[in-house]
């Protein structure tokens, strides 16, 4: 688990590097000392039939959504968009405009 005072943030590269790249930053000032994350390293391991795996990162509620509001801010967005503002805006407008619509025909001023 990520310490109380810790933050997860997400950067893009910038204009010198890759622009599909982006940056994973973490580091806690909980306490005297100012921590950091290390990079990630993969490590080989035997393949097992039944193998339990343990997370490389646990991050509380409000940690896991600000990383998730600085990839949005990177420009990624979820594959399926179910959920999406983008959509649920399209849909409002859609609506004003058939309300706009059937208050005409109808006579009916809004």
């Amino acid at each position: 688990m990520i310490e109380q005072g810790s933050i997860i943030r997400a950067i893009r590269a910038g204009l010198d590097f890759d622009p599909d790249v982006i940056n994973l930053f973490g580091k806690s000032t909980y306490g005297r000392n100012v921590k950091y994350i290390e990079p990630v390293t993969w490590k080989d391991r035997e393949k097992k039939r039944f193998q339990t795996l343990k997370p490389f990162l646990e991050l509380e509620k409000h940690n896991a959504q600000k990383l998730m509001d600085d990839l949005w801010d990177c420009g990624l967005r979820p594959s399926e968009g179910s959920g999406s503002a983008g959509a649920l805006k399209k849909t409002e407008n859609h609506l004003a405009d058939m309300r706009k619509i059937a208050f005409h025909k109808l006579g009916i001023k809004e």
